[in-house]
């Protein structure tokens, strides 16, 4: 039970670091403000102001009578609060939602780019994982892919010298 805890404050530290890194706020602050956020101005400094005792860089409410007010808190690179209303959030939210999707489409759209290359050429265009390994997708051996363009087995037309062994390896690839 204990190595749970451990594990969970771990990560609340974690993502409290993460969201405290000056892209990350940058970020954040720019998205709140797309959202509607207004940005106040405070001074950290002062021991009697407010801005002392509040949270930095977590989006935190208050109840008020026109409903909840929503705020943020950078003491470090603006030192200021971002204040809005439920509305402004959820469109912050759909910004943050969207920037998560497009993020995401974009790591699968250069996943199955590499993909496609590889389907054209495995040899020009190796995977980058398994070719630092010696073997790419096509279950090929580097030792059979003679030195520049390779040898008769590996496709290539032979070219330079360079393969250690199997039939073809480099040289005119015989």
């Amino acid at each position: 039970m204990s190595a749970v805890a451990f594990a969970a404050s771990d990560c609340s530290v974690y993502r409290r670091y993460q969201a405290s890194t000056p892209e990350n706020v940058r970020q954040t602050e720019s998205m709140l403000a797309d959202a509607g956020f207004q940005k106040i101005v405070v001074d950290p400094s002062d021991p009697g102001s407010l801005a002392s005792q509040l949270t930095p860089y977590q989006l935190r409410s208050y109840p008020a009578s026109g409903g909840q007010v929503i705020w943020y808190y950078d003491p470090d690179q603006c030192s200021c609060v971002f204040e809005g209303s439920q509305d402004a959030l959820d469109r912050y939210q759909t910004l943050v939602r969207q920037q998560s999707d497009l993020a995401q489409y974009a790591a699968q759209s250069e996943d199955q780019e590499i993909e496609s290359l590889n389907a054209i050429n495995g040899t020009m265009f190796p995977p980058p994982i398994f070719w630092i390994g010696g073997s790419s997708e096509g279950g090929r051996r580097a030792s059979r892919s003679g030195g520049h363009g390779g040898g008769h087995d590996a496709g290539g037309h032979g070219g330079h010298g360079g393969g250690t062994g199997g039939r073809g390896g480099g040289g005119h690839g015989h």
